[in-house]
């Protein structure tokens, strides 16, 4: 009885938390985690440069990253974009929220009032090199606060994780020694090995 009374209770407090939440970002019609990262690869814009849009001008009937309340029909909303990283040589940076597009260079704060919904445009627009551009979107709105990562992606942060995941790979991989110092290959046979794991060595019997 009593564990059927706390499992109800988790699940009330469960719904509460939900229906507290004011607020999301969605990402092509998904709800994304706080802290949740958007990559978006480069491409050809109408006039063949290159761009980066986290919603695309090109289609504007497909949804891309979008803020969306879950309670209420309008809100004031304080927003900060703040770019961490960029190697893209992009001729402009532009962020439209809230019925305007201003361009910038670091960081852009604004502060307006939006409906049910608001479309992030945020572009990186004639990109010349190979690069990526890493941004973090904060919005606030009443005392609750969310954040997306926004990566922009022109053949470079991708192949960046691929290389940096197969370094983390080698690093934590387990290497086998004999008692004299040569590395074995294969399964050992019986004896005592020392066996290098990342920063760890430990010394082991085999049978």
């Amino acid at each position: 009885m009593m564990k059927k009374f706390f499992t109800l209770c988790m699940c009330l407090l469960a719904g509460l938390a939900v229906q507290a939440q004011g607020f999301v970002f969605q990402y092509q019609g998904e709800n994304l985690a706080d802290d949740a990262t958007v990559v978006i690869a480069a491409e050809e814009d109408l006039f063949g440069d290159l761009t980066c849009e986290t919603n695309s001008t090109m289609n504007p009937s497909e949804e891309g990253l979008v803020l969306k309340l879950l309670r209420g029909t309008s809100a004031t909303v304080n927003a900060t974009i703040q770019i961490t990283q960029n190697t893209l040589d992009a001729d402009v940076l532009q962020w439209c929220m809230g019925g305007n597009c201003q361009t910038f260079q670091t960081s852009l704060t604004k502060q307006f009032t939006m409906g049910g919904s608001e479309k992030v445009q945020f572009d990186a627009i004639g990109i010349h090199s190979k690069g990526y551009l890493l941004a973090t979107l904060k919005v606030t709105i009443g005392l609750e606060s969310h954040q997306v990562d926004i990566v922009f992606d022109n053949d470079e942060y991708t192949g960046i994780k691929e290389i940096k995941n197969e370094e983390l790979r080698i690093k934590n991989e387990e290497t086998v020694y004999d008692i004299q110092g040569r590395r074995v290959q294969g399964r050992p046979s019986s004896g005592v090995y020392i066996v290098k794991e990342g920063g760890h060595i430990r010394k082991v019997a085999a049978k």
